[in-house]
């Protein structure tokens, strides 16, 4: 559930336990997010990705998000782009998802460090060409550790 405006495609952190913010015991927080996307078609040979979620440099295992991720990939099967999810866990490790034209994938993440998103072609890039999307978070984290 979100807690802050229906009509916002961002949604505030919402506990899912008794906020304990200033005692001993750690808190679930839950953020469920649902964004378009809209990103331009670049040259394959130096893509630019878009951040989608960035953890903060030094964040702990149990405090990085977890849970699902789902897009749907909405670009014109016409296009020559293809749309990667590059996913960053708490090993470095980054790991990627080709999502075809007209097309959706679904993830379970853990410990999640980084998630972006980049729209390449090997045609030369043109200013009109874009890569379209849905993305649908719904991940829970813990805060004070």
């Amino acid at each position: 559930m979100c807690n802050s405006s229906p009509s916002s495609s961002f949604c505030c952190p919402a506990p899912c336990s008794t906020p304990n913010f200033f005692g001993n015991n750690p808190t679930l927080m839950a953020i469920k997010r649902c964004l378009p996307i809209r990103t331009i078609c670049q040259d394959e040979a130096a893509p630019v990705p878009v951040d989608l979620l960035v953890a903060p440099v030094g964040t702990p295992a149990p405090s990085l998000a977890s849970g699902f991720l789902s897009i749907i990939n909405t670009s014109s099967v016409a296009n020559d782009c293809v749309m990667t999810l590059i996913v960053t866990d708490d090993t470095g490790a980054a790991t990627e998802y080709t999502i075809d034209a007209q097309s959706s994938l679904v993830l379970e993440l853990t410990n999640v460090t980084l998630i972006q998103i980049q729209c390449t072609s090997a045609a030369p890039p043109t200013p009109d060409v874009f890569c379209t999307a849905t993305v649908e978070m719904d991940l829970q984290y813990t805060a004070g550790l």
